[in-house]
């Protein structure tokens, strides 16, 4: 083999750009001449991983189907680069921490490693061959971003969508800040069961379990089942809390379960968000152990100063030491965590911005309904996320980097002073500028400090695409987003969130969701384990297309383990494509090529042209669907089975023992343009390969690039159906005639003096010299038979 795949592919990386190949031109028409993409941002907090690198192509298959096609496929790139997981990489890779610099400084730090970081991720992404119109990438904390963003809020205030409000909250004691629902992962988690006696005002007392001894100072009450005859006598008498001393009324809830530790449960502030609910519905008193930041306040008594962990260690000693724990009991217990970085969440009071949606949960399951999930099933994550919300979004963070919200607040009369529009974007926290109170005219305001979450930016992604270009009205709402199953309620479901508050519209026909990547044995790939692949390794020792061919092995929503022979039948086929084209070249000679369109006499040539009219049907239905992986598949079976292993070894025969030059002509034209057709149909999978073997052909109809080409179009008039049932019955002879090779422990190139061969004879006649070239035969007797029979006449 004497390709080098580096050096091939850095050339066609170099020609596409220096060529602007995928340049995305907006020419007017209609709508339906373009198909919009929206594009997941990555952030830039790392490098690629191989879930980018499996999920991403699947957008740039359909991209590079979509222009062949004939549409303007709007495909941006963007770049998600506010917020925490910016703050954090930011840190580390310039060891400095945030809260020891002033933060007009921090935030240029960010700036200056997001900007590195993007530097080296868009050559990455261009290494694996993504067609994206890099020339404008967006980023979600640009000023056209922060514009679009502060934007939009003013809008959800004048909808009357966005309140501030001091209310429960979940907090990350880590991250120091709130977060929302949306951010919450449950993970299972071995804890300590620890059953306590709450002494009863008149005697007796009344068992509790909790695996949350820390916040005994916190709790408001104690529930049971209305249902549980063990406690009836007690709903309404007080009881005396462990170590603290204060007393709490026994309250009886549906939403206790009998059978789960004791039956009987402490309510506190908050632990949980049952916790929360109960607090709300009888109206109980509050006792806030917990800190902004994380550690246990003055009411907590001895855990003062202390994390919620130390906490927990500490009390279970205090406890034990004064004989108020009667057993302990070690369970596996769901555990609430911030997905940022896996703490345990905790509920506290806060003043902070949110936005108001539960009334719409109907509109969200209605709009949610109306777009195309691929796969199907996957809706029923984002259905089953809808009917679970019980919290209006908490959009405001106490974080550094991001986008801030446009407000200050009067010190005079407490009114909330909003930014024009014209002055958008602002930075409350840093200008300077005077301003006044638009109700009572002071200048004593206070800025707001906060940052919007960064889904309340990233759920904007049609706009922070389309309006910098002015093409809002003209493209959106959008064809299609791509995107991981693991944030189906963070981004699907806050885009759909915003576009039916801001444009009561649904922001995309179909949604192709992407499964999960795993080892060789189906583990999750960490670095603790060792068994991490980069797609770095992956491309320099099989290449782009290879690592393309692997992610286009399975359908929407499935999961993909990481198999090297994956890789290698990738790499196998572009040599395969190479080697083919190699072959075409050296076939032709001095032959000239015809029309494409040229009347076709050879069966052989019908037979090859009816084989491809069909696989292009095949491979064109599941693209149509997006089933990417079925229609590369068809597309395999045709160009190895049928083109190269029979087709062009048939014909090498021909071409070399024939006299016939309009029969020549006439094989080299078909060869010539089912080869083109077929490089077509693995451009968007393929995209190196194909064209450098466009460009090694010389075809009679060749555009700038094979990424120009258009889709091939099915012809009916090129169908043969005859020809195809003579030649599939040659094929059935010639694999009968390997099969004798291999019984006769011979090789498919090695020669025999003669063959005895009988069947229909009067296809073997017509096709005998096919035959005994391409099985390198001397000598063929055919006789007449209702079976297909070979045997060596030696």
């Amino acid at each position: 083999m004497d390709l080098n795949i580096p050096e091939m592919e850095a050339k066609w990386r170099e020609f596409w750009d220096n060529n602007d190949i995928y340049k995305f031109n907006y020419h007017g028409g209609d709508r339906s001449e373009y198909f919009v993409i929206d594009t997941p941002p990555p952030t830039i907090s790392g490098k690629m991983h191989m879930g980018h690198a499996f999920s991403y192509p699947h957008q740039d298959f359909i991209a590079r189907y979509k222009r062949m096609k004939g549409f303007g496929v709007f495909y941006p790139w963007g770049f998600d680069d506010n917020g925490l997981p910016t703050e954090r990489y930011a840190e580390k890779t310039l060891g400095i921490k945030a809260e020891r610099m002033p933060l007009e400084e921090f935030i240029e730090a960010c700036k200056e490693a997001s900007d590195k970081s993007e530097e080296e991720l868009l050559k990455t992404w261009s290494d694996i061959g993504m067609s994206a119109d890099f020339r404008h990438p967006y980023r979600t904390v640009s000023e056209e971003s922060r514009t679009i963003s502060q934007k939009m809020f003013i809008d959800l205030l004048k909808k009357d969508r966005a309140y501030r409000e001091e209310a429960p909250t979940i907090k990350c004691p880590v991250c120091h800040t709130a977060i929302s629902q949306i951010e919450m992962r449950d993970v299972v988690q071995n804890t300590d069961f620890v059953y306590l006696d709450f002494a009863i005002n008149g005697g007796g007392s009344v068992p509790v379990a909790t695996t949350r001894p820390e916040l005994i100072g916190a709790c408001v009450a104690v529930c049971v089942s209305p249902d549980d005859d063990r406690y009836r006598g007690l709903v309404g008498k007080t009881a005396k809390v462990p170590l603290y001393g204060h007393e709490v009324k026994i309250i009886e809830d549906e939403y206790v379960d009998p059978e789960k530790g004791t039956g009987a449960e402490m309510i506190c502030t908050f632990g949980d968000q049952n916790d929360l609910e109960l607090w709300k519905k009888y109206s109980l008193d509050l006792r806030n152990l917990i800190e902004d930041n994380g550690k246990m306040n003055a009411l907590s008594g001895p855990l003062e100063g202390k994390t919620v962990q130390e906490a927990r260690s500490v009390i279970k000693k205090l406890l034990k030491s004064e004989g108020l724990i009667s057993r302990t009991e070690r369970i596996k217990h769901s555990v609430n965590t911030h997905e940022r970085c896996g703490t345990p969440i905790e509920i506290g009071i806060s003043k902070q911005w949110f936005l108001r949606y539960l009334d719409l949960k109907d509109d969200f399951l209605k709009n949610g309904a109306s777009v195309d999930w691929l796969p199907p099933y996957m809706k029923t994550r984002y259905d089953n996320w809808v009917l679970g919300l019980k919290w209006d979004w908490c959009i405001s963070r106490q974080r550094f980097y991001g986008v801030p919200f446009p407000l200050w607040y009067c010190d005079n009369c407490g009114e909330t002073v909003v930014a024009d529009e014209n002055e958008l974007p602002v930075d409350p926290r840093l200008e300077m500028a005077a301003r006044k109170c638009k109700n009572c005219g002071s200048d004593d305001l206070t800025p707001e400090t906060d940052i919007m979450d960064t889904w309340a930016t990233s759920s904007l992604s049609p706009r922070l695409a389309l309006m910098p270009l002015g093409l809002l009205d003209e493209l959106y709402p959008m064809d299609i987003r791509f995107q991981g199953h693991d944030i189906i309620s963070f981004w699907a479901f806050t885009t759909i969130v915003r576009s039916r508050i801001h444009d009561d519209l649904v922001p995309w026909k179909t949604i192709f969701i992407s499964g999960n990547v795993y080892d060789p044995f189906g583990a999750k790939m960490s670095k603790s384990k060792g068994n991490v692949v980069e797609p770095r390794t992956v491309i320099d020792e099989y290449g782009a297309d290879a690592l393309r061919f692997w992610a286009s092995t399975t359908i929407p929503g499935e999961d993909i383990k990481i198999k090297e022979q994956d890789f290698v039948r990738g790499r196998r086929t572009v040599i395969k494509i190479y080697n083919a084209a190699k072959l075409i070249l050296m076939l032709k000679g001095d032959t000239d090529i015809g029309d494409e369109t040229l009347e076709l006499k050879s069966s052989l040539n019908r037979w090859i042209t009816t084989k491809f009219e069909r696989t292009l049907m095949e491979v064109t239905s599941e693209y149509e669907k997006f089933n990417v992986s079925r229609g590369r598949a068809s597309l395999d079976n045709f160009f190895w089975n049928t083109f190269c292993d029979n087709y062009l070894e048939m014909i090498k025969g021909v071409l070399s023992s024939s006299e016939d030059e309009d029969l020549k002509k006439e094989i080299l034209t078909v060869a010539f343009s089912t080869f083109r057709k077929t490089l077509c149909l693995y451009a968007p999978v393929m995209p190196f390969i194909t064209e450098e073997a466009y460009h090694m052909v010389p075809f009679s109809r060749m555009k700038k690039s094979v990424h120009l080409e258009s889709w091939p179009e099915f012809s009916d008039d090129r169908m043969f159906p005859e020809d195809e049932k003579e030649m599939e019955y040659v094929i059935e002879v010639i694999g009968k005639i390997r099969s004798l090779k291999t019984s006769m422990k011979l090789s498919m190139g090695a020669k025999l003096d003669s063959l005895n061969i009988s069947g229909r004879s009067s296809t073997l006649m017509s096709f005998q010299e096919v035959i005994k070239s391409l099985m390198k035969i001397e000598n063929i007797s055919i006789s007449e038979s209702d079976e297909i029979n070979v045997e060596s006449g030696e």
